[in-house]
C-alpha cells in the first residue's frame, strides 16, 4: 500500500550521525578501489532494496557495531555520515523495527539513487567492520 503521508527529513537526526549499512561479502558489493588504495563498498551496496523499499540503515547512537551484524555473519559494516546522504538529496527518516530481533535505531535513506548518487555514497563510506584481505593482483 503506497504511503499517503509526505516523506520529510527528520531534522532531529544530526548531520554528523553515522548511518551504518550492512554490506554482504559478495563481489558485487565490495570492490578494491585502486584510486583510493583500499577495499570499499561498491555503489551496489547503497541501492534501495530490490523490493522497492528505501535503503535501510541503523544509526550509531552508542551501540556496539557487532550488534548491527547480529544474524548477518557474512556481512561487513560501513558508515556514512547523514550529511553526505543529505548533500546527495536524500531524506533520512527514523523507521524503528519491532520484533525479534528489532532495531530501535533503524532508519531509511529515501530518495532517487541513480548510479552517481550510489557511487558517491560508496566512496564517502568508511569501514566500521572491514574485510581483512590483501589487495587483488593487478
Amino acid at each position: 500500500m503506497p504511503e499517503t503521508e509526505p516523506i520529510v527529513d527528520d531534522g532531529t537526526i544530526p548531520d554528523d550521525t553515522a548511518l551504518w549499512r550492512r554490506v554482504p561479502d559478495k563481489p558485487a558489493q565490495i570492490i578494491f578501489d585502486y584510486n583510493l588504495g583500499r577495499w570499499r563498498p561498491s555503489s551496489a551496496a547503497f541501492k534501495d532494496h530490490p523490493d522497492g523499499s528505501p535503503m535501510s540503515v541503523t544509526m550509531d547512537v552508542g551501540q556496539n557495531p557487532e550488534s548491527a551484524l547480529a544474524g548477518y555473519p557474512d556481512n561487513f559494516l560501513a558508515s556514512l555520515r547523514a550529511s553526505v546522504a543529505r548533500n546527495l538529496h536524500q531524506i533520512i527518516r527514523r523507521k524503528p523495527l519491532e520484533g525479534n530481533p528489532g532495531d530501535p535505531h533503524h532508519a531509511e535513506v529515501v530518495g532517487p539513487k541513480p548510479k552517481k548518487v550510489c557511487s558517491d555514497m560508496a566512496k564517502a563510506a568508511t569501514w566500521i567492520i572491514a574485510p581483512d584481505r590483501p589487495a587483488p593482483a593487478q
